[in-house]
């Protein structure tokens, strides 16, 4: 059960914006990884990112009352995280090399900002649909999709057999791409991502 299901979204934004702390705690948890993941494909920098996305949701726990809906404050928050990505790329930029224009920073930046959307949007995707496969194959799988596991890794933190995270990994791929490939609301470039990400 989701987050929002949980709580339900109405619910939960009322109790945001009176700043009630398990509605923010509730929120941070929404959207905290997938502001991670987002971030981190920008600056390429995993503390960084896990810092960038902190100082965002600080910002939204102060400008609480501004946001009447769950769709807002997500968007101002990636919206945050965007921005403070680019100044942190600049800034980086100035401290390596304070001779060159950081233009080209800012340049290369906006063309992977639609990249990370992309792959986000993505990763989201697949994460509801890993929580839908059998317990032993969404552990395999997880493990193996999103923390980029090997298989024998995998066999020795689950005390599981090679062969068995193979066959569960397998099986856990093929249910994913039926349902991305059934997915028809899916644009071509997030097909394609998510098929790529499974075929790794």
């Amino acid at each position: 059960m989701s987050t929002i299901e949980a709580y339900g979204e109405f619910e939960l934004i009322n109790s945001f914006q009176l700043g009630e702390r398990k509605a923010l705690h509730q929120v941070y948890a929404l959207y905290q990884r997938t502001l991670c993941f987002f971030t981190e494909q920008l600056v390429e920098d995993t503390m960084a990112a896990e810092d960038i996305v902190s100082e965002c949701f600080i910002n939204a726990f102060e400008k609480k009352e501004d946001f009447p809906s769950l769709g807002q404050l997500k968007s101002y928050l990636f919206t945050a995280a965007k921005n403070k990505a680019l100044n942190y790329l600049k800034a980086q930029k100035r401290h390596d090399d304070i001779h060159h224009s950081i233009e080209r920073v800012a340049d290369k930046f906006s063309e992977n900002v639609e990249n990370a959307y992309i792959k986000t949007e993505v990763m989201q995707m697949i994460l509801r649909e890993i929580e839908k496969l059998p317990p032993q194959c969404r552990q395999v799988v997880r493990l193996s999709i999103i923390d980029g596991k090997s298989a024998p890794e995998i066999a020795e933190e689950l005390k599981m057999a090679y062969q068995t995270v193979l066959n569960q990994k397998a099986k856990g791929v093929s249910l994913l791409r039926i349902a991305i490939l059934k997915n028809e609301l899916l644009s071509l470039p997030v097909l394609i991502s998510a098929l790529t990400i499974l075929n790794r």
